[in-house]
């Protein structure tokens, strides 16, 4: 159920954000750069999740395909960014090459800067999200994709290449660098949809169970990922970086990453009756790449 339930979302999701693309015309080769960032695979995990938001309270998706717009454009900055050399000086990214491969360096910078940007733009120029929840959305976005949120996971993942580094400064790094957007493609459409109450609760510490179970999951990807499955090649290693398996060994970080999505999957069972969809999404971010 789950796969077919990813696939439709994806291509209806992807048949809007192809439209949103078309709007960016000039430059031609930046216009180019950023719609190759953005349209070049992936699982579309973070607005197929908003959609699930959307279905669970029996919404109309026009409430909020244009956040999930400015999410993904946002998601794809940061791993235009994140590829480049003064990064994680990635070749490949799904199994084509890095924007900075396919274009050059100057290129890849200023399209994630446009995209960024463009995502700010497509929020506050929309016609499906009231004005008054503008700002909140905002806000929510700008505050999880900056410096308390994903960008400042990004860089406190840098800086501690080469480092041993504490237990609490890894869990910092998953909850920010992969675990904010997670975060927000659940909170923004509950902000859009005017969803409060004991329902947000659960839904967000979901978000945040969930969020580090991704980031766990590409730490074991990173050793035992199969390019020809993920896409992209292991870095973590090539940069020293601390990760769950080098602190706790393969075999315990498989159980830590059990224990978040057993929690997840028990936190939304007992809160809900309609959102076994939720509990799906939880193992298959475990089982990813398998």
């Amino acid at each position: 159920m789950l796969k077919i339930y990813l696939k439709e979302k994806r291509e209806i999701f992807e048949k809007y954000l192809q439209e949103k693309m078309t709007e960016l015309k000039y430059p031609e080769r930046l216009a180019e750069s950023m719609i190759y960032s953005v349209m070049n695979g992936g699982k579309r995990l973070r607005p197929v999740l908003m959609y699930m938001i959307a279905d669970i309270f029996n919404q109309d998706y026009s409430r909020i395909e244009d956040t999930a717009a400015a999410l993904e454009c946002i998601h794809s900055y940061s791993l235009v960014h994140d590829d480049l050399p003064a990064m994680d000086d990635d070749t490949y990214r799904r199994g084509k090459l890095t924007t900075h491969k396919k274009f050059d360096e100057a290129t890849a910078i200023l399209a994630g800067d446009a995209l960024l940007t463009y995502a700010f733009y497509v929020i506050s120029a929309s016609e499906k999200i009231e004005n008054s929840g503008k700002v909140n959305i905002i806000r929510i976005l700008s505050d999880y994709s900056g410096i308390n949120g994903m960008v400042g996971g990004q860089y406190v993942d840098m800086e501690s290449e080469n480092k041993e580094i504490s237990f609490d400064t890894l869990k910092y790094i998953h909850s920010h660098k992969t675990g904010k957007l997670l975060k927000a493609a659940v909170e923004l459409p509950l902000e859009a949809l005017a969803i409060e109450g004991k329902q947000k609760e659960v839904l967000l510490e979901y978000s945040e169970l969930i969020g580090i179970a991704f980031q766990i999951k590409d730490d074991l990807l990173d050793i035992e990922g199969d390019f020809e499955k993920t896409g992209k090649e292991s870095s973590d290693e090539k940069n020293n970086k601390t990760t769950y398996p080098k602190l706790f060994g393969l075999e315990k970080t498989k159980e830590i990453l059990n224990d978040y999505t057993e929690k997840a999957k028990q936190l939304i069972r007992e809160n809900f009756e309609n959102a076994e969809i939720l509990v799906e999404l939880a193992d298959y971010i475990s089982n990813r790449g398998e």
